[in-house]
């Protein structure tokens, strides 16, 4: 019934944001097909391609120099937002407010969105997903971000005439063809607010205005509310909000709406990477977050696999919203996720501790790993690259896996301290060099594991003939900052309402909807026990 589904709210935003969606939407036509109607166990699925790195010698050197400085970029804009929200502690945990009435949150289905990275995108190793907004329903590639909590698409707004401040003109994207040759896109999308029936302007009047966050208006003025957010990676936005509706595609063949989003319509970027996007998909912990809000439609959780930089170009993965069969299989591990208290926005893990050839770091202090304190604890951040350590932690890591190739000739890349002239294939065993890339585990709370592949402890062909240490020392502070390269080939799993992540290694590769009744069998799962504070 429309009261069950609308009973609960957490907080004024959730409370305004539900009362627009109750009142666009009744009981189950909230999420519906074509025919009324989704079939229990239904899901949604859509194919994701890995990052490229360039081939050529020069190219890749400017790859993961441009990489390396985006990744200190980000680091430095994410310590801002870290003291911006410790001056403003309006922004809650969204393990305690993106709970949703029993009606939503006990729904078997799950959706998935496509994910890919265009060749200009992988200059600077961010994932793309494509997700159609509006109505009618309009594609858009936008960057994953696990670390923001407002996803926003350029917009062009009728009265500015087709201009759009920060953008080229036309705005080129680059893509890579089947024979992995950079091929032209067509010129970049525009969302424009007036061709889509489903769109609801947001006033500064109106109260969820002022709950939202960036906002640049009065609650006087009559005008659209407006935001301006200026993210980790130098990233600018400005804009207007609004409440819309995405289409999803069911894997049966039905298409489904997915109402009561929050997006941001932007009308002006500034940064570097702007032109090689259409936006910025949120997945952050923030009640306006597109993870948050879609994954209350779908057991409160979503989960994504990274697929490697070198993974065959015909590969595909995918982001995906409710139980997904395939998070559950050999080696899951299951432990707690960390709600940092100094930036809010981001969430990551508990760790205890690091071993490098199984022999555990003993020299990292324990407050390096606690989140309860300025500059410690840990972030999982898909818009990072290079995972970022803390000076004790990042000189304990670096010093150890050093010892196993300080032997070989030392090259100079830029954005990199720890390279080596060296190629290396496979589980980077190389018997003619003496060489073997010892094992590299992060020890959760709980018991639960991360092993990292050897390609992400060491970044092979940096440039060619070059490998490097897949680390970067952060000298302004943490947290500690968990990049896509650590996270590639794992499955990673996050559900709020529980408060638990799940992740297990997997080449992430065709395997969106996995069949098989057993699928969802915990015998082979590490469970971690659960923690009461």
């Amino acid at each position: 019934m429309m009261p069950g589904r609308c009973r609960w709210v957490a907080s004024a935003l959730l409370l305004a944001l539900h009362g627009l969606l109750c009142l666009q939407l009744g009981a189950r036509a909230e999420m519906q097909g074509d025919d009324g109607s989704i079939e229990d166990g239904s899901s949604i699925h859509f194919p994701v391609s890995p990052p490229v790195v360039p081939d050529g010698a020069e190219e890749r050197r400017e790859h993961f120099r441009a990489l390396a400085a985006k990744d200190q970029f980000r680091h430095e804009r994410l310590l801002a937002m870290s003291s911006s929200a410790a001056r403003n502690g309006s922004r809650r945990q969204a393990r305690q407010t993106s709970k949703v009435p029993d009606v939503l949150s006990d729904t078997s289905e799950f959706a998935e969105l496509p994910m890919r990275s265009a060749l200009n995108i992988a200059h600077v190793g961010m994932y793309l997903v494509s997700v159609r907004f509006g109505t009618p329903a309009l594609p858009f590639n936008l960057v994953l971000d696990t670390a923001n909590d407002l996803t926003w698409i350029s917009c062009r707004l009728r009265r500015r005439k087709g201009k759009h401040y920060g953008r080229s003109s036309p705005a080129k994207t680059m893509s890579v063809g089947a024979d992995g040759a950079p091929v032209k896109k067509a010129t970049t999308n525009f969302f424009r607010p007036s061709k889509s029936s489903s769109w609801r302007r947001i006033r500064c009047t109106q109260p969820v205005c002022g709950a939202l966050p960036y906002i640049t208006c009065e609650p006087t003025e009559t005008a659209s509310c407006s935001y301006h957010q200026k993210v980790q990676d130098g990233t600018v936005t400005i804009g207007i909000y609004g409440m819309e509706k995405a289409t999803v595609a069911l894997s049966d063949g039905k298409m489904a709406k997915l109402p009561g989003l929050v997006l941001g319509c932007s009308i002006m970027e500034a940064g570097s990477n702007v032109d090689a996007h259409d936006g910025v998909l949120s997945l952050g912990n923030g009640e306006i977050s597109f993870g948050v809000i879609a994954a209350s439609r779908f057991a409160s959780r979503f989960s994504f696999c990274l697929l490697s930089a070198n993974s065959d170009r015909s590969a595909s993965s995918y982001l995906t919203f409710g139980p997904n069969p395939a998070v559950m299989g050999p080696g899951t591990m299951v432990t707690d996720i960390s709600y940092n208290d100094f930036i809010r926005v981001a969430f990551g893990f508990h760790v205890t501790g690091i071993t490098v050839g199984g022999q555990p770091l003993d020299s990292i202090p324990p407050e390096v790993w606690n989140d309860k304190v300025k500059y410690g604890g840990v972030i999982l951040d898909t818009g990072t690259s290079v995972t970022g350590l803390v000076p004790a932690a990042y000189d304990a890591v670096t010093g150890a896996l050093d010892s196993y190739l300080g032997h070989l000739p030392r090259a100079d890349i830029a954005g990199f301290e720890f390279c080596y002239n060296w190629t290396f294939t496979g589980d980077g065993v190389d018997p003619a060099h003496n060489v073997t890339i010892p094992s590299f585990e992060v020890q959760l709370k709980g018991g639960a594991v991360l092993q990292a592949d050897a390609k992400s402890v060491v970044m092979p062909e940096v440039h060619p003939g070059v490998a490097c240490l897949g680390f970067r020392k952060l000298l302004d502070g943490g947290p500690n900052i968990i990049g896509n390269v650590l996270m590639q080939e794992h499955i990673w799993e996050f559900d709020h309402r529980t408060g638990l992540m799940r992740f297990r290694k997997d080449k992430c590769a065709n395997h969106h909807l996995k069949d098989g009744s057993d699928s969802n069998s915990t015998a082979n799962v590490h469970q971690a026990p659960r923690y009461v504070n």
